[in-house]
């Protein structure tokens, strides 16, 4: 049997200051791309992603599946977006879910599909423990398509009223699934969740500045020697023609990854002529990786440097990171200048009087 997903993200973003809400970075990535991500993590996969979008439909294309536009006029809503998906797909089953719900449970699908066919229901819709209902996501059997058709040319809009009157199931998941965001502010208040923002508390002040507030480079002569390890990562996403061109080895330029990947061990060696008040390090080892994602569309350069050294060794991996991504993009920019990186983030150190400390999963992959 034929599943799909429709990704709904042709709304009008009234809440969001009429911004297109698919393309509203969290994090320094567009909702689209959580979204994708979420599909892409069920444990139960589907055969083919679509998604809906009435603005900016070039932006969405980059990612490499099917963008469609309501077909009926006046913004009908999430039921518009459905409707062209039913339309565009032969599928029996189609996985719905809204642009700004980025973190789905891995079950999500598995659920859904076995309440429905459990009760022998054309409908399954999400709910929390708390007893809200989220329309927009839900599990919808092609048997729908009459009675949605019905619905949108009596101008019926109203999603949960529709999912009713067809019967649908309602499964319960827990009670954070599903993130609420409906406005910018929300979508801020996630972001410093995800940073770690709001649970980092700032002890013993900044410790490039004097006591009159000047820069200075700090004494670590009096610092232990330890072994010191840093892991840093970073994407960047291109177009998957651009993604294909890296990884056939037919670049004009050459080997992309292989001089990103000498790129970066350069520029972990000269981070202390680069960030002015960084100590002057000896690398013992810097191992660089990249990891190609064809559903995302994007490259993620992943750096360890170790040293047996007085300070830590977190900014040259990071250094090493932004270089060799910066090195693949100035590789490529001849075929695609819309090419974006993000995520630049510490993974992990080891090593020095603060210990181990390691970013929690929750911080990048929820």
């Amino acid at each position: 049997m034929i599943v799909d997903a429709v990704i709904l993200a042709g709304g009008e973003g009234r809440r969001m200051d009429g911004r297109d809400k698919g393309l509203v970075e969290l994090s320094g990535r567009p909702l689209i791309e959580w979204s994708l991500e979420g599909v892409q993590r069920q444990s139960t996969p589907v055969n083919h992603v679509l998604i809906s979008a009435n603005r900016n439909l070039p932006d969405y294309a980059r990612y490499g599946f099917a963008v469609l536009r309501d077909v009926y006029p006046n913004h009908p809503g999430p039921m518009g977006g459905i409707h062209a998906a039913f339309l565009a797909s032969p599928a029996k089953l189609m996985l719905v879910i809204p642009c700004d719900s980025p973190f789905l449970p891995a079950d999500l699908l598995q659920q859904l599909r076995a309440a429905m066919e459990s009760s022998k229901a054309q409908a399954a819709v999400a709910k929390t423990s708390d007893g809200r209902l989220y329309p927009t996501i839900c599990l919808l059997s092609r048997s729908v398509l009459p009675s949605l058709v019905e619905h949108l040319s009596c101008g019926r809009l109203k999603m949960l009223d529709w999912l009713k009157s067809i019967g649908a199931v309602e499964v319960t998941f827990a009670k954070d699934s599903f993130p609420n965001l409906n406005t910018l502010d929300d979508l801020s208040g996630l972001a410093n969740r995800l940073s770690g923002a709001e649970a980092i508390p700032v002890a013993g002040g900044l410790t490039h500045f004097n006591s009159a507030g000047d820069a200075h480079m700090v004494d670590v002569g009096a610092k232990a020697e330890t072994h010191r390890v840093a892991t840093a990562q970073g994407d960047i996403r291109m177009l998957p023609d651009t993604l294909r061109l890296i990884e056939d080895g037919t670049n004009k330029k050459g080997d992309v990854l292989g001089v990103a990947r000498i790129a970066a061990i350069m520029a972990a060696k000269k981070t202390s002529d680069l960030i002015p008040l960084c100590h002057p390090l000896p690398l013992t080892k810097v191992n660089v990786d990249f990891q190609v994602d064809r559903m995302k569309s994007t490259v993620r350069c992943i750096v360890t440097c170790e040293t047996y050294g007085k300070t830590g060794i977190e900014m040259e991996a990071l250094t090493a990171v932004n270089v060799g991504l910066l090195t693949v993009y100035d590789m490529c920019k001849a075929v695609d200048k819309g090419m974006v990186m993000s995520d630049i983030r510490l993974l992990e150190k080891i090593g020095g009087k603060s210990g181990h400390w390691q970013a929690s999963s929750d911080m990048f992959v929820i």
